[in-house]
């Protein structure tokens, strides 16, 4: 008989290795780390199962002993062992790496978990010591005598940690959490339909219960997560809120402390490890009652979790784009069930799939139909750019109706699909334009830095005007497109007298960054705002009343089946940018296309009448949310063998189950790589799920050594 673990190891291998337990070491629990030899290498693993006085039997191998248990109690929490476990059988993902994706990187490696302990405590003595115990023990005497004389003493950890220590361990001393001042917070006043939907929703919080909380932008979302997750933190449990952008956590934070008195923590990838382990050990202890973070915060371990939220639940950003590509809400909606607890799924703009759900009645769905603060929703006015001339951006309508809400004293907000200066450089006279040598895409003019820059794979090239082409025509080079910095330099030259700010991932590249620009604009010192998608998405600016939206046309023929809804969600979430408190806002679209059926029905029936109807499309095309898909990827460094390979895959499987292509990528070619891809769809999500592993085993096996590829369960974008 002997004793086995079956051991994760942080790997791109799929499956478990298997351990002998040496002996003398009886308790291991699953979740724990432990140091194991593989091949030459000592590896850390994650426990997944023991599997005591198992019936080994020789094999063609020999087993060998694990070398040490790291840990006494799990890291990897039972609830998250199985929810890993579930996440890398759907999303076809080695487990190993799908479990130490949940983790801290200061755990990942096998260290100590060195957590200091902030809270402030009360230390209370617990009867008469002995006066042998402190024979030779000055100090601790001294520091015993000072805290039995008064009834509860504070005391300065950094310096009597030693001593402190000793006497808990003595026994002769106790100690328990000082209590937190209270802060006076502010009232939430809930309208009628909000007070209604908290109603329905606070009905039933003992069990798993998926809501879509469907919101005109600004009907007070937020107030009402903060309500219900008031009444959950006030009987003991914890709340776990995701926001799709690290940009949304210090607003979301904010919001929450100005009407909660709680332990509200945050976590996600721009805090230093040592914030993120901390931030992991209070979720573990129940020291958190609200957490606010990223995707990867749904993977964090709770004590007593009673309620998940999910705002911006549309967003794309709530999907992985790289290596392991889970969605967050999906596993949110498994954990929620696993738990037996509510989940609620928020957005002005739900996503077809939530939508769809919805029609089914496997969500109950609420509908807020009304602004918060009463306000109308923007007016909207399409621009035919046509006739209405467009120069560098800026229609005469688009620049009266800055003028006069400039004038009023209100802000501007500009959308721009791109940041830098144009989307290319063109030469009037050879024809040349700013090609990428490695991707098949041109590469952006950033003015500013005086540079071509690809977005895709990072090469950037100064930029001399004099020899940029072989006919040397320096006066004939002109910039094709718009970004952000063209807007923003056309605004200034405009509006010489108003302050203009740029927000995209060029200027703002951390969060004191987007601190400090959230508070500007929000204390009325900037006038007008140029951004891209960083900058609409779910940000509250009170005296913005105008939202322009420079050239919309690119987004209205996209090869995706999703662009559609895309491209409509985006409209409703800028134009919700305006007018959300006592001033009305206004929207000015600027289109060569202003009776494209987007446009039209859209702006004429509203975002929940215009999603029935693509939801309809979808059904005859026998597209998600109707029928599932996977999607695989393969890129190689020669152009064309990629697509001979994935040809193999469909003639082998053709017959067995639908399949798309194989086709070219969108971009073909991105760091001198070729991707070509291949697309399965099926309406049984389980039989997908079989063909997409059949076919992940054939890749394995087959795949020669300079092949990349990768599976994406449920892809959300196909680049």
């Amino acid at each position: 008989m002997k004793n086995i673990i079956n051991v994760a190891l942080n790997l791109p291998l799929y499956g478990t290795y298997s351990y002998l337990i040496p002996e003398g070491i009886d308790d291991i629990k699953p979740g724990v780390r432990v140091e194991v030899p593989f091949g030459q290498k000592k590896l850390v693993g994650i426990c997944v199962r023991v599997d005591k006085n198992s019936k080994h039997k020789k094999h063609t191998y020999k087993l060998k002993y694990l070398n040490s248990i790291i840990d006494k109690k799990p890291v990897v929490t039972s609830e998250i062992l199985k929810l890993g476990k579930w996440a890398s059988e759907y999303y076809q993902y080695p487990l190993g790496q799908v479990l130490f994706s949940c983790l801290p990187s200061k755990i990942k490696s096998g260290g100590d978990i060195k957590i200091t302990d902030d809270r402030e405590y009360i230390y209370i003595a617990t009867g008469k010591a002995l006066d042998s115990y402190f024979r030779n023990k000055h100090a601790q005497k001294k520091l015993y005598n000072k805290i039995e004389s008064s009834e509860g003493t504070e005391v300065d950890v950094r310096k009597n940690k030693t001593i402190l220590k000793s006497l808990l361990e003595s026994g002769y001393i106790s100690r328990e959490l000082k209590e937190r001042e209270r802060k006076i917070t502010k009232k939430i006043k809930l309208s009628k339909d909000q007070e209604l939907a908290y109603r329905k929703i606070m009905k039933n919080t003992s069990s798993f219960a998926p809501t879509l909380i469907e919101g005109v932008t600004g009907s007070g979302k937020t107030e009402l997560y903060i309500s219900i997750t008031k009444e959950i933190v006030d009987n003991n449990g914890q709340v776990l809120i995701i926001v799709p952008e690290i940009n949304l956590t210090p607003q979301t934070i904010l919001r929450f402390q100005d009407y909660l008195d709680f332990n509200i923590s945050i976590y996600h990838s721009a805090l230093t490890e040592t914030a993120r382990l901390k931030a992991w050990a209070s979720c573990l202890n129940g020291e958190v009652d609200i957490l606010i973070g990223t995707r990867s915060a749904i993977f964090l371990p709770f004590k007593n979790l009673k309620m998940i939220i999910i705002d911006e639940e549309h967003d794309s950003s709530l999907k992985q784009s790289e290596k392991f590509r889970y969605h967050s809400r999906d596993i949110a909606l498994v954990r929620a069930k696993n738990n037996s607890i509510p989940i609620l799924m928020g957005s002005a703009t739900p996503s077809l799939e939530s939508l769809y759900n919805c029609q089914i009645e496997k969500f109950s769905h609420i509908l807020l139909k009304n602004r918060f603060h009463n306000t109308k929703l923007p007016s909207v006015t399409v621009v035919d750019t046509k006739v209405d001339t467009v120069r560098d951006g800026f229609s005469s309508t688009l620049i009266k109706g800055m003028k006069k809400e400039l004038d009023d004293k209100k802000q501007v907000l500009l959308f721009v699909g791109r940041r830098g200066f144009s989307h290319t450089l063109l030469c009037n006279v050879c024809g040349w334009t700013s090609k990428c040598k490695k991707c098949d895409v041109h590469m952006t003019f950033h003015e500013y830095e005086n540079k071509l820059w690809c977005h895709h794979c990072g090469l950037q090239t100064k930029v001399n005007f004099k020899n940029i082409c072989e006919c040397k025509s320096e006066s004939e080079i002109i910039p094709i497109g718009m970004g952000t910095e063209r807007i923003e330099k056309r605004a200034k030259e405009l509006f010489p007298k108003s302050k203009v700010m740029r927000i995209d991932s060029d200027t703002i590249n951390n969060i004191s960054k987007l601190n400090n620009f959230i508070n500007q604009s929000r204390d009325g010192k900037i006038d007008i705002l140029v951004g891209t998608q960083m900058l609409v998405k779910g940000h509250d600016f009170p005296n913005l009343t105008l939202v322009g939206i420079i050239d919309i046309d690119s987004g209205l023929y996209s090869l995706d089946f999703r662009g559609t809804e895309k491209i409509a969600q985006m409209i409703i979430q800028v134009a919700g940018r305006s007018g959300r408190h006592s001033s009305e806002g206004r929207l000015i679209i600027q289109t060569r296309k202003p009776k494209h059926p987007i446009m039209t029905k859209l702006l004429e029936n509203g975002y929940s009448d215009f999603s029935k109807d693509v939801l309809k499309e979808r059904r005859e095309a026998a597209l998600p949310p109707q029928s599932y898909l996977s999607l695989f990827r393969v890129s190689t460094n020669n152009k064309g063998e990629g697509l001979i390979f994935l040809n193999k895959i469909k003639n082998i499987y053709r017959d067995t189950i639908t399949i798309l292509g194989p086709a070219p990528a969108p971009i073909l070619k991105k760091n001198n790589r070729y991707y070509y891809q291949l697309l399965i769809n099926s309406h049984n999500r389980k039989f997908l799920l079989q063909k997409s592993s059949e076919i992940r085993e054939y890749i394995l096996k087959h795949k020669k050594s300079n092949f990349r590829w990768s599976l994406d369960i449920d892809p959300i974008d196909l680049y």
